[in-house]
């Protein structure tokens, strides 16, 4: 497979010898696609699990083996850390089951608090 990428030595990466803008444009279309479904399908069992976890005084269920499960115990089970799912439940509406738009500064930038040192960019 490597007899069909060609390889930039100034930047060290490879493209493909063949590429179709169309193809890309309706491939990357799908899975944009997908991946607001399936965003929105995490966010929405990420709420419920926080929501009916915040409710375990009325559960019998919720402690097996003498255990109590929590949030932060779900949370290192599935795998997110704590703050990320903070931040993306913070941008989910449960209510219309979809995710809120990204709020933007007057200039019209994207409030961040992450520069890089050397060369500004801020993500």
């Amino acid at each position: 497979m490597e007899k069909d990428l060609i390889t930039t030595d100034q930047i060290n990466y490879s493209l493909p010898n063949n590429w179709n803008y169309d193809h890309s444009v309706e491939k990357v279309q799908s899975l944009v696609f997908k991946w607001k479904n399936i965003s929105v399908e995490i966010l929405n069992e990420l709420f419920i699990a926080r929501e009916m976890l915040r409710q375990q005084g009325k559960r019998t269920d919720l402690y097996p083996n003498g255990d109590k499960l929590n949030w932060t115990t779900y949370l290192k089970e599935v795998g997110l850390p704590y703050e990320t799912a903070r931040r993306w439940l913070g941008q989910y509406d449960h209510i219309t089951n979809s995710i809120l738009p990204v709020e933007i500064e007057g200039n019209g930038l994207i409030q961040t608090e992450h520069k890089c040192p050397k060369c500004s960019y801020e993500w």
